[in-house]
C-alpha cells in the first residue's frame, strides 16, 4: 500500500497542497490521511472507510480514486470485516399489582334496628293526640272561617340549560415504526409498501460518515455533520451505508424507522415490496 500512498503524495505535492488542506476540504483527519500515504490502511477504522478515504483524497488531487482502488485490490468486491452489533438492552421486570384488601361493611346491631320503630309509634301517637285536642275545641265553639284572598298563579321559571361540553376528539395512535425483516452480515433489510421509497434522513445525534446508493446509483458518498437533513426518492430500493448509526433518525414513507445501533460500518437497505 505504500505505492499508493507514493502516488497520493506525489500528486499532492505537484499541485502545491498541504495535509491540513486537504483535511479542510475532504473533512478527513489528518492522521488518517498520513497513514494513507504511509501505506498504514490498519490504522483507519474499516476498510469501507479506508475505501471512501482514498476515492476522497484522490479526488482533490485531480486523481482517479476508483482506479486507484482497482490496481491495488481494495476495490468493493474486496471482502469487509463485519461490524459488531450492538447488545440489546433488557427488558425491566413487569411489577405485580398488589391485590388491595376488601373493606368488611359494618354490621347494624339490634338496637339500631329497634329505634326507628319506636320513633315512628312515638310521631304517630303525637299526632292523634293533636287530631283529638283540634276536634274538642271545634264543637265546643266553632268559629266561621275568614274567606281567603284568590291567589295569583305562581310563573315557574325554567330552570337554564347548561352549554354542552363539547367531547374532546380521540387521539390519533402514533404510527409503529417500520422494522427489518432480516440482520445479519452487518446489515438489516426492509420491506417498504408503497410505489416509492421515499426516505427523509436527519443526523441528529452527531456526525455520520454516508454512502447512499438509489436504484443502484450512488448519491450521497462522504460525512454529513450533525444537524444534516437528507432527503432520497426511489422506485426499487435504497441503501444507506452509515459509519455511526446511533447519530440518525430515518423516516421512510413518513414511517419512523428502527435502526441498530452500530458504532462502526452498517448497511441498512430498503426494498419496495
Amino acid at each position: 500500500m505504500k505505492e499508493l500512498g507514493s502516488i497520493l503524495r506525489t500528486a499532492r505535492e505537484s499541485k502545491g497542497l498541504t495535509l491540513d488542506e486537504i483535511q479542510e476540504r475532504t473533512k478527513i483527519r489528518k492522521r488518517y490521511l498520513e497513514a494513507i500515504e504511509e501505506g498504514e490502511l490498519s490504522i483507519l477504522p474499516g476498510l469501507v472507510y479506508a475505501r471512501g478515504f482514498i476515492r476522497n483524497y484522490a479526488e482533490q488531487v485531480g486523481l482517479d480514486g476508483q482506479a486507484l482502488l482497482q490496481e491495488h485490490g481494495l476495490s468493493e468486491d474486496s471482502p469487509a470485516a463485519a461490524p459488531e452489533r450492538a447488545k440489546p438492552v433488557p427488558k425491566e421486570a413487569e411489577k405485580k399489582e398488589k391485590p388491595q384488601p376488601k373493606i368488611a361493611s359494618p354490621d347494624l346491631g339490634e338496637g339500631n334496628r329497634i329505634f326507628p320503630q319506636v320513633a315512628m309509634a312515638v310521631a304517630v301517637i303525637g299526632l292523634l293526640g293533636v287530631g283529638l285536642w283540634y276536634l274538642t275545641n271545634r264543637e265546643a265553639s266553632p268559629q266561621t272561617p275568614a274567606p281567603q284572598a284568590p291567589q295569583a298563579p305562581q310563573q315557574t321559571t325554567p330552570p337554564a340549560q347548561q352549554p354542552a361540553v363539547p367531547t374532546p376528539p380521540p387521539q390519533p395512535k402514533p404510527a409503529e415504526p417500520l422494522k427489518a425483516e432480516t440482520k445479519g452480515n452487518g446489515k438489516s433489510v426492509y420491506k417498504v409498501e408503497g410505489d416509492k421509497i421515499k426516505l427523509e434522513l436527519q443526523t441528529a445525534n452527531g456526525d455520520c460518515w454516508l454512502e447512499i446508493v438509489v436504484d443502484g446509483e450512488r448519491k450521497f458518498y462522504k460525512v454529513a455533520a450533525k444537524g444534516t437533513t437528507l432527503t432520497f426518492e426511489g422506485t426499487k430500493e435504497v441503501l444507506v451505508v452509515s459509519g455511526n448509526s446511533p447519530a440518525l433518525t430515518v423516516k421512510v414513507n413518513d414511517l419512523p424507522v428502527e435502526l441498530e445501533q452500530v458504532n462502526g460500518p452498517y448497511q441498512f437497505l430498503f426494498q419496495k415490496k
